[in-house]
């Protein structure tokens, strides 16, 4: 009998009630599968399962928000683990999954993952940490890890947003250098990221025609710091409605080199990564065996 190895976030979102585990578990049941059950109870136990369980299946799945599924992930590149993945949204904005179109529903998506072959997804390095879809600093950043849990549950992306506005007037700059393989961006910003995904932060959207989940490269962002308000506004207009140039810079990326942003906090996949002197970024191609 196949083993399916079932990584489960009791605490995320807004799915964590026991009759959505059971309608996903009966699927994979129903598919032949023998599931073992692993529920997290602290930060960085998604990866320790996933590193010293994952070879043992014939397939992972994790259940939780974008935290939990980065921590699966560390931990299958950490242990070498090929295995295939799949993955059920039950967080409270699950901006990745939204990228890649997975079911909200937890019984309708681990349908999905029982018929569906695994295919190669890229994954970013971060100064040696791996991150699934987005490693951003400035404006709105720090909502994405400080936003308390509960309001989270309860308001979804709007908890963002709320918690996110008091940013608006602590607007500070990010003087960076942003070293690529042919060319340097340097300057004061309020927003840089370096993304693998169409939506980010419950708030910014890409075209889908801008973003290939494994053609190797990432999509940096960078948007200067405005002169006043008015230039903020016409920027952020820019950034919404996706036209890229001027203000705000938009390319495709395999490495960067980013320097003096020791004081910078950074957020990845919603999780906070302290401020370094220097960032190594690098794509990892076809890094995991995901389900989408």
């Amino acid at each position: 009998m196949k083993k399916l190895l079932f990584i489960i976030n009791p605490k995320a979102g807004l799915k964590k009630n026991k009759h959505y585990i059971d309608e996903a578990v009966s699927v994979f049941e129903n598919a032949g599968y023998k599931v073992g059950i692993k529920y997290t109870k602290k930060r960085a136990d998604g990866t320790d399962i996933a590193r010293e369980y994952g070879n043992k299946a014939d397939m992972i799945v994790c259940m939780g928000g974008d935290g939990t599924l980065n921590e699966v992930i560390q931990g299958m590149i950490e242990g070498d683990v090929t295995t295939p993945l799949g993955y059920i949204p039950a967080g409270s904005t699950n901006d990745f999954a939204t990228s890649l179109g997975l079911k909200s529903d937890p019984k309708e998506e681990a349908e999905f993952i029982v018929s569906h072959e695994a295919r190669p997804l890229d994954m970013g390095q971060f100064n040696g940490r791996y991150f699934v879809y987005t490693a951003s600093a400035g404006i709105f950043t720090k909502t994405s890890y400080s936003t308390p849990q509960e309001m989270k549950n309860k308001l979804g992306h709007f908890a963002y947003i709320l918690h996110g506005v008091r940013e608006l007037f602590h607007i500070r700059r990010l003087k960076l250098k942003i070293e690529l393989e042919d060319k340097t961006y340097e300057g004061k910003y309020i927003f840089a990221a370096i993304n693998n995904a169409t939506k980010v932060g419950g708030i910014m959207k890409l075209d889908k025609e801008l973003v290939e989940f494994n053609d190797g490269v990432f999509e940096l962002m960078l948007v200067e710091f405005p002169k006043g308000i008015i230039e903020f506004v016409k920027i952020a207009i820019k950034v919404l409605t996706q036209r890229f140039g001027g203000k705000v810079t938009f390319e495709h990326v395999k490495s960067a080199r980013i320097t003096d942003c020791t004081d910078i906090d950074w957020s990845l996949d919603g999780e906070k990564e302290k401020g370094q002197k220097v960032v190594n970024f690098k794509v990892i191609h076809d890094a995991v065996n995901f389900i989408y």
